[in-house]
């Protein structure tokens, strides 16, 4: 009998043992089921806030590179007036230099053969007295003197104001400099913060930031969609009519979307126009141009030189314009919603849909040719 209440006691604590075994994983699995739910929000909460920054960042990099873009345009053009003026100027030096010539050798023979004029005298001489001495009948000698004082002082007049205009349009060529290169740092600053998030953002995490930011897209393009209809809806079935009517798209438009196409994955580049690396008007200009049709390297000025069009009136090769006046970015519209263009240090030149890849168009325009 004590053998056997031995073994029983035995058999006891082992079930004992296995009960609390089983106890405790109960308790564990009722612990860890919701530490790892709690882990998983956190990450979740973690990567909507990465999300955030990153576009935050995206879109602070598009405000200076239109900001950029635009102090470029203006540099550029700063410095045609800086050229014009200086071909003016040395015209007007020119121009001086005869004038200058012409007064000398009307004072050689008014000196040798007299002249009625003190007033003449004390322009060419600081001794008006020496002049005086030889004074004669002859009031024109190698022209008139009055004509010959006037286009002096003209001459003299217009290098004055054309120095002026040199001065004025340096002035402003090298504040466009200056502009261009502290946009540069923050736009270097942004991107470095952006290269810092992505490095720190691995595994898990990376993968929930790009689900985040793949949801966000996706109600970007339904609300884009729904805003779209009801445009339609409210008008008749046409949005954003044209001013006047367009004219036809151009031959060239689909030659000009093959060589955009054919930059895909070329790297997005300040100030670059190809064919390598561009920026969002560098890719536009490169690609039209390869077409024979010349564009300034600006969005604003390539926004200015289309003619409005319609939402509903797009059709491939039109540009597609954000920002005032399309100062912010500029696409090439594909058709079928999709458009190709040069966006952001990360991305480069891509492929793209129309609506939800950013904010909403501010215009659309086709180009005269």
């Amino acid at each position: 009998m004590r053998i056997a209440s031995s073994a029983g006691h035995k058999n006891f604590a082992r079930a004992a043992v296995s009960l609390a075994l089983a106890a405790a994983v109960l308790v564990g699995a009722s612990v860890v089921g919701p530490a790892q739910a709690d882990q998983l929000s956190d990450k979740r909460a973690e990567a909507r806030q990465v999300a955030d920054k990153l576009a935050a960042l995206d879109s602070r990099a598009m405000e200076l590179n239109a900001q950029y873009e635009a102090a470029n345009y203006e540099l550029f053009l700063a410095q045609q007036r800086v050229s014009e003026a200086k071909i003016f100027l040395e015209q007007t030096i020119a121009e001086l230099d005869v004038r200058r010539d012409d007064v000398k050798q009307y004072a050689v023979a008014a000196y040798l053969n007299g002249n009625d004029s003190p007033e003449f005298d004390a322009l060419l001489t600081s001794d008006a007295s020496s002049g005086v001495q030889m004074r004669s009948y002859l009031e024109n000698l190698t022209g008139n003197r009055q004509d010959l004082v006037d286009s002096l002082n003209a001459a003299q007049l217009k290098a004055k104001e054309d120095k002026a205009r040199l001065e004025s349009a340096q002035s402003d060529a090298d504040e466009r400099a200056a502009e261009i290169e502290k946009t540069r740092i923050a736009a270097e600053a942004a991107a470095s913060e952006q290269r810092a998030i992505n490095s720190k953002v691995q595994g898990e995490l990376s993968a929930l930031v790009a689900e985040e930011n793949a949801r966000r897209a996706a109600a970007a393009r339904a609300a884009a969609a729904a805003a779209a209809a009801e445009r339609a809806a409210n008008s008749g079935g046409s949005n954003s009519g044209p001013i006047g009517n367009p004219p036809p798209p151009g031959q060239g438009a689909s030659g000009a979307i093959a060589a955009a196409v054919s930059r895909v994955g070329a790297p997005y580049v300040w100030a670059a126009s190809g064919p390598n690396s561009f920026d969002c008007s560098g890719l536009v200009m490169w690609a039209y141009g390869r077409v024979g049709v010349s564009l300034p390297h600006f969005s604003g000025a390539q926004y200015a030189r289309s003619t409005r069009i319609g939402a509903s009136q797009l059709a491939p090769g039109d540009l597609v314009f954000w920002g005032s006046s399309g100062s912010e970015h500029v696409a090439i519209y594909m058709g079928g919603d999709q458009i190709v263009h040069a966006f952001g240090s990360m991305r480069g030149v891509a492929v793209t849909n129309l609506n939800g890849w950013w904010k909403s168009p501010s215009g659309y325009g086709r180009l005269n040719y």
